[in-house]
């Protein structure tokens, strides 16, 4: 007769399901620190990509920096350069107006008259003068000339003349040189202030001063 044990039948089962399920477990705890290291791996690579990239556009940026400062030291230096020009070039437009006015003022001198005096004045020189309101213009402008920035009122644009004649002359040949000044483009206003006769030595001298008004041109 056989006799067959059930018991330790079960017993072999339970022991190899339990072992099926060691081995599983046990393959997937592998399995999860595989993927972990693989991640981690992988993040460590993501990382130095990075890093790599990010040097490449702080050099890029310190590139574009140095770029950037350049450029405004050019636009800087580019602007200076035009103000230097421009300033020339308004020196040069004064110079010659300057030597224009010059040359009007003495060619038309007559032979009996001598130039001892010829003096730049502003408007207040020429307020401080007493110099009559119609020579200066409209007391209106006056004002709003006074109003006006600094730079426009340390203008000098007023010249105070002063001469002589020798031998007895009339006004008439001072009045001739003041009326052919009077025709010139450079002189807006000319006007005859005061003459005076005095006899020095054994000549007689007349001396006078006349003022002009000659807008500088901007």
């Amino acid at each position: 007769m056989i006799s067959i044990n059930l018991l330790d039948y079960n017993g072999e089962v339970k022991k190899i399901a339990m072992q099926k399920v060691v081995v599983n477990a046990i393959g997937a705890i592998f399995a999860v620190i595989i993927l972990i290291v693989v991640y981690w791996c992988f993040l460590k690579i993501e990382t130095k990509y990075r890093d790599t990239e990010l040097k490449e556009l702080e050099g890029q940026v310190r590139k574009l920096s140095v770029q950037t400062t350049e450029i405004q030291s050019m636009k800087l230096q580019a602007k200076r350069t035009s103000e230097i020009i421009k300033k020339i070039g308004v020196l040069r437009s004064s110079q010659f107006q300057v030597t224009q006015i010059l040359e009007d003022l003495i060619f038309a001198v007559p032979n009996e008259i001598w130039l001892t005096s010829v003096k730049q004045l502003g408007l207040k020189e020429i307020q401080n003068k007493n110099i009559p309101v119609i020579f200066i213009g409209n007391p209106k402008k006056i004002k709003s000339k006074k109003k006006s920035k600094n730079k426009e009122q340390s203008k000098q644009e007023f010249l105070e003349v002063r001469g002589r004649l020798f031998g007895k002359h009339s006004d008439e040949i001072i009045v001739n040189y003041i009326n052919r000044l009077r025709e010139s483009s450079s002189f807006a206003k000319v006007f005859l202030h005061k003459t005076n006769q005095q006899r020095k030595g054994d000549h007689s001298v007349r001396d006078f001063i006349f003022y002009v008004y000659m807008p500088m041109k901007a």
